[in-house]
């Protein structure tokens, strides 16, 4: 589901998400500091808390969702990694937030296919086209935590069959 070039994007994002953060911030620092030589106390005063607040934004906006989908392609790809088969159940409709990129929750029945009890909750990258899963569908998830990193569907559910 992942591979070095996606981790490679994610980096290269991260890259053009600080650089949009410093450059506005070096122009306002820089004129912070000839406003200070000039001795213009209500324009050093202006240009520090717009450089401050520009940093503390842009950093919130920019760079800490860029580098938590940074952080996840890298373990998804790295981190050793559990296998959990079962039955497909059901996707949720709106995706959440975990570790600072959006999610789809979903859930797994590793048991017996009507106990409650053997039902496992995953992640699935909202940033990846969602598979054509069909409830009942037998699939192989490799994850890392909850967050799934590549997946197979072992064997498609039986339709239900119609009396005649």
């Amino acid at each position: 589901m992942y591979s070095e070039n996606d981790l490679n994007d994610a980096q290269r994002a991260v890259q053009r998400a600080r650089l949009l953060m410093f450059l506005p911030a070096a122009v306002l620092l820089a004129g912070a500091i000839v406003s200070f030589i000039f001795r213009i106390k209500w324009l050093t005063i202006l240009l520090s808390i717009l450089g401050g607040s520009w940093m503390v934004f842009s950093h919130q906006l920019f760079v800490i969702p860029r580098r938590g989908y940074m952080e996840h392609v890298r373990s998804a790809l790295r981190v050793a990694r559990k296998v959990a088969e079962g039955y497909y159940l059901r996707m949720e409709e709106t995706p959440v937030e975990r570790n600072n990129v959006m999610f789809y929750a979903f859930y797994l029945n590793v048991g017996e296919k009507q106990d409650p009890e053997d039902d496992r909750l995953f992640y699935f990258d909202a940033r990846r086209p969602l598979p054509d899963w069909k409830t009942g569908d037998r699939i192989l998830i490799r994850s890392y935590d909850k967050f799934v990193s590549s997946w197979e569907i072992l064997a498609k559910a039986e339709p239900a069959s119609s009396n005649t």
